[in-house]
Formats: C-alpha cells, structure tokens, sequence
C-alpha cells in the first residue's frame, strides 16, 4: 500500500476511535458545589460510565470557569481525611465510575468567580489517550448537610 494511503487509512481509523470513544463514555449526574465566593476552588461530581469492552483512564479535566480541574480522592491520613490529587482513574471496562462526596471527585481550581446555585457549568474529563467527554453541571449546594473542605 502506498503510503500516502496508509496515511489516509490510519487517519480514518483515529476518527474512528475518537468517535467510538465518545460514543462509549457518558457523563451524567453532574453538578458542582456552590461555595461562598471568595472561595477560589471548588468540587464537582458526575458519574462516569464506560459502555466499551475495554477500561478506559481519566487523567483530568476542564472547564471554562476553572484554570485547573484535578480529580481528587479522599483518605484517611493519620486520622484525619486530607484529599489527595489522583493522576490516573481508570473506569473499567462495560462499568462506571461514582466521582462523589467523601470520595473520589473533581476539584475546580483557580476560579476567577465562584458559580452561583442554580447555574449551569461545562465540565469535561479527559483520557489518557487526549480525548475528551463533557456534560453540563448544575451547580448547587450541598443540601445533604455534608461539609467539604479542601
């Protein structure tokens, strides 16, 4: 095969998966924590499924109102719980991933404003691969009287 068409075929087949990948990670449940606003990070939570046969690993994300969003697990560290960055989560295979309160979740930093409750907000994650999944996040506060403190 020439390979200028083995050019063409490769590039096909990376559109191909990037869409079977979008097309396999689906975000829903999204919302974000509406903090008092001079706080300048928040948390966001979704659950992430994987419809694919293969796992699939977050290695972050976006949002237009954050410069950074880290996923963040929480642990009980000389017993107390401290959140820690975590540079990899993998979603396995056919499964799903709960990025929730008092566990693995989104932290939204360097915002320039805090979201109001009742906004609306985009929050992407991204895959070791490079590619990305978004969904809308309601942003509200905590109505299950949790606290979360960073």
């Amino acid at each position: 095969m020439p390979k200028f068409s083995r050019s063409i075929v490769a590039y096909g087949l990376a559109v191909i998966s990037a869409q079977a990948l979008a097309d396999s990670l689906t975000l829903s449940d999204a919302w974000v924590r509406a903090l008092p606003p001079v706080q300048k990070v928040t948390a966001g939570y979704v659950t992430v499924s994987n419809t694919s046969d293969s796992p699939i690993v977050l290695t972050g994300g976006a949002s237009p109102v954050a410069s950074k969003v880290e996923i963040h697990t929480t642990k009980e560290v000389d017993g107390y719980m401290r959140m820690q960055p975590v540079p990899e989560l993998r979603v396995p295979a056919g499964g799903e991933v709960s990025l929730a309160p008092g566990g693995d979740h989104l932290m939204l930093m360097g915002l320039e404003r805090m979201p109001v409750d009742g906004e609306e907000v985009q929050i992407c994650l991204t895959t070791k691969g490079g590619d990305t999944a978004c969904t809308a996040a309601q942003v509200r506060r905590d109505d299950k009287g949790g606290h979360h403190h960073h």
